[in-house]
């Protein structure tokens, strides 16, 4: 537990400090002239500090994972959550650039950042040592459930909340005075064509979105479910075989 300590206490600390200073900036600044609080040096000010701030929280984050998790993850979790992750970048930057569809785009985005924020914080895990996968025993077919279910548990979570934030909504795309020009029947088929056109063509994405995170948690809760290894572990966190006598 001492381990965690440093980080917790020392980014943490900084980064809780910067917040803080970010939220009473502005009332620090009531005495000052009005041309000077309107500067852009002091808008940047608290801007910069929350951005550190974030900074610091996501390297306290990667160094905690990387003290918990250093060596121990299974071969066939790091190298398959690693590839997921690079198909995210790659799926999210071809979502950007795409002249087809305005949906790949309106998520691409998000995916292009989450996935390149998550391998940056994967690939500071060191990968196991090839004597500690030779000891990992084979998946079970428990372990495909367990982790198929906690993948579709994820995608339905994924896919349900872009639903709730992005379904179809007066306006529905138009402007509010075009559409409040319109009589009963011309909304109901401007409704009608949206909910249509966001089952057939956003939902599917939506789905194909969500599948990323989805197959993370696959690989995740397969080993979770698997349980503690027999082996006993060293304090460096590598695993030697358990001594049968003196």
């Amino acid at each position: 537990m001492n381990k965690y300590i440093g980080p917790i206490k020392w980014l943490g600390g900084i980064a809780v400090f910067l917040f803080a200073f970010a939220l009473i900036f502005d009332p620090l600044t009531q005495g000052l002239s009005e041309d000077t609080r309107k500067s852009v040096l002091l808008h940047a000010v608290p801007f910069f500090a929350a951005f550190v701030g974030i900074l610091l929280l996501f390297i306290m984050v990667i160094t905690l994972v990387a003290k918990r998790f250093n060596g121990k993850i299974p071969g066939r979790t790091y190298q398959g959550v690693e590839y997921t992750m690079i198909a995210g970048i790659l799926v999210g930057v071809v979502c950007l650039f795409q002249p087809w569809s305005f949906v790949p785009y309106r998520y691409g985005f998000l995916l292009l950042l989450g996935s390149t924020l998550s391998f940056i914080l994967w690939s500071h895990i060191m990968p196991p040592r090839a004597d500690f996968d030779a000891q990992v025993p084979a998946l079970t077919s428990l372990q495909h459930i367990a982790g198929a279910i906690a993948g579709v548990i994820v995608i339905v979570f994924v896919v349900t909340s872009f639903i709730n934030l992005n379904g179809p909504k007066p306006p529905y795309g138009l402007r509010e005075r075009v559409y409040n020009s319109y009589d009963d029947t011309r909304k109901a088929q401007v409704a009608a064509d949206a909910n249509q056109e966001f089952q057939s063509v956003e939902i599917p994405f939506l789905i194909f979105f969500g599948a990323f995170p989805g197959v993370v948690a696959y690989f995740v809760a397969r080993e979770v479910v698997g349980g503690r290894r027999s082996q006993v572990e060293d304090r460096m966190g590598q695993p030697v075989a358990a001594s049968s006598g003196t």
